[in-house]
């Protein structure tokens, strides 16, 4: 019995020693295949070209020196910022490792993290983060408000700042994080070259998942991917976390036409396009070989030049938002009903930390005798007015058109003048060129980034305001989310008291996209990480 025993004990220990060796072999062919799969699988995605019909030629690749979409929509690829913004609009770190807030919240450590590649080979250290912030504190609007709470940067270590505020200041990691007007890290000798300057395509130097390549001024920009970039693995979306350059290169094709887009896609001379009249989604959702691609961007605006006569004058200005009928204008200018919203908030009620529809009453007061009783009453004398658009939207000339008409029922003399972007940015810089202007305002995610507003800038028509400088203090200082709300509701109404402009409709903006491209995820603007193309 005892042998018997042993015997079968040993058989029975073997057969576990075999069952175990061989699941254990399993689980490392699992883990091998996965890895080997992974490889494979990012292999298959990667290369190629995305070719992208572009609206408007930047001013500028700068994304610290300007606001605008276009730039911003290139400059995103090239550059990255200490903090960015994730799919719900909230801070994360990006260049950034971690960071502590002192318990006075006036002093922020903040850790970088280590190995990040610039394109010209070099490692980011305490020395560009400090360069680029004091950089961005004078050529940037979000910048240059942050600039009146920081009252000292200093490197702690190589890859260790500390930002020291001269009162608390909860709006700096939002301020960190803007989108627009961006705090992008450049090396230090960049950043102290360029000073006030907009940054020269030889300075266009950053971190990002592709490289600035060349710029065919009025026809291409070219961006090729960067074989060195140091990704985070954070699955953040928006403008943060994980970034995956499968494409070989990017390029942004000035197309003005949004017919030729549209062409361009279905004969695969584009892959994307963007800024589509609404009037097309029908035929693009019929196309078999396009996708829709829709996002919150923002709302049109009619800005009053208060620099000079007529529209220094309030009921003037009061004058003119009571002669638009916005309903009209909306559903002449975008057609359906999908891509506008009426609503006359700072913010766009999907960005539930910055929305408050209180303050807003006097949004749709259209009234044409109540209008014509204040422009009787003002001192306009019956001078012509300028209303300046730019000629690469259709919606922007739409508006204009109609906004003319209805400006010359209620007894404005009214004349339209409109250029290509560039030159239209050139024209708005100078207040004898224009009275009123039609632009949209892209998505923004800070009432500091509300750079529209800021005072005495020609984007504000020269708006001059102590009680929206005291809004932003106290919004600066705000802890509860009743304060946030009392704040809110008070900026809306000030825009609404004092007319710095004229809110239109918040936008949903029409992208295209060929249905080649795979994995796309829809944000604020076009971004090409993460996503690929399949032949």
């Amino acid at each position: 019995m005892k042998k018997r025993t042993i015997q079968a004990i040993l058989i029975l220990t073997i057969s576990l020693l075999v069952v175990g060796l061989v699941g254990c072999g399993n689980k490392t062919d699992s883990k091998n295949t996965a890895a080997v799969n992974s490889t494979s699988d990012a292999a298959e995605k990667s290369g190629g070209t995305i070719r992208v019909a572009f609206a408007a030629d930047p001013e500028s690749i700068d994304w610290m020196y300007t606001g605008a979409s276009p730039t911003r929509d290139v400059g995103w690829h090239i550059f990255e910022t200490l903090f960015a913004l994730d799919q719900d609009y909230q801070s994360r770190p990006m260049i950034a490792e971690d960071y502590e807030i002192s318990d006075d919240q006036t002093v922020y450590t903040i850790s970088i993290r280590e190995n990040v590649p610039f394109h010209d080979g070099s490692t980011v250290t305490a020395e560009d983060v400090i360069a680029s912030i004091d950089r961005w504190q004078v050529v940037s609007g979000v910048g240059e408000n942050a600039s009146q709470y920081i009252e000292e940067v200093k490197e702690i270590d190589e890859y260790t700042i500390e930002v020291t505020l001269n009162q608390v200041y909860n709006s700096l990691l939002a301020d960190f994080s803007a989108p627009k007007q961006a705090l992008m890290i450049i090396p230090k000798e960049i950043a102290e070259e360029a000073g006030e300057n907009p940054l020269e395509p030889t300075q266009l130097i950053g971190t990002g998942p592709y490289k600035f390549d060349k710029w065919d001024k009025g026809n291409e920009i070219l961006l090729t991917k960067f074989a060195d970039y140091a990704a985070r693995d954070e699955d953040w979306g928006g403008a943060a976390g994980e970034k995956i350059a499968y494409f070989d290169e990017i390029k942004f094709q000035i197309v003005k036409d949004p017919q030729v887009m549209i062409n361009g896609l279905k004969t695969d001379l584009y892959d994307y396009a963007q800024s589509i009249s609404p009037d097309l989604f029908e035929v693009i959702e019929s196309s078999p070989n396009m996708e829709p691609i829709t996002y919150i961007n923002g709302y049109t605006i009619i800005t009053p030049n208060k620099a000079k006569e007529p529209f220094e004058d309030l009921q003037v200005r009061q004058a003119l938002n009571y002669a638009l009928d916005k309903e009209k204008i909306a559903k002449s200018v975008y057609g359906n009903e999908e891509f506008y919203a009426f609503d006359g908030a700072l913010f766009d009620p999907e960005q539930k930390d910055l929305y408050s529809s209180q303050g807003t009453d006097d949004y749709l007061v259209y009234d044409k005798e109540k209008a014509k009783s204040l422009l009787d009453s003002s001192n306009y004398n019956g001078e012509a007015i300028t209303i300046m658009y730019s000629n690469n939207f259709e919606r922007y000339e739409k508006t204009a058109e109609i906004a003319k008409q209805q400006l010359e029922e209620i007894g404005f003399k009214v004349e339209l003048v409109s250029y290509e972007w560039a030159t239209y940015l050139e024209k708005w810089g100078d207040p004898d060129n224009w009275d009123l202007v039609v632009i949209g305002w892209s998505t923004r995610f800070s009432p500091n980034e509300l750079g529209m507003l800021g005072i005495g800038s020609s984007s504000s028509g020269f708006y001059e305001s102590k009680r929206w400088e005291k809004l932003l203090d106290e919004w600066s200082n705000v802890d509860t989310e009743e304060e946030k709300q009392d704040v809110l509701a008070e900026m809306n109404q000030t825009v609404w008291d004092e007319l710095p402009f004229v809110k239109m409709v918040n936008e949903t903006t029409l992208d295209i996209k060929s249905d080649k491209v795979k994995e796309y995820e829809s944000w604020v603007g076009p971004r090409f990480w993460n996503t690929y193309k399949s032949e």
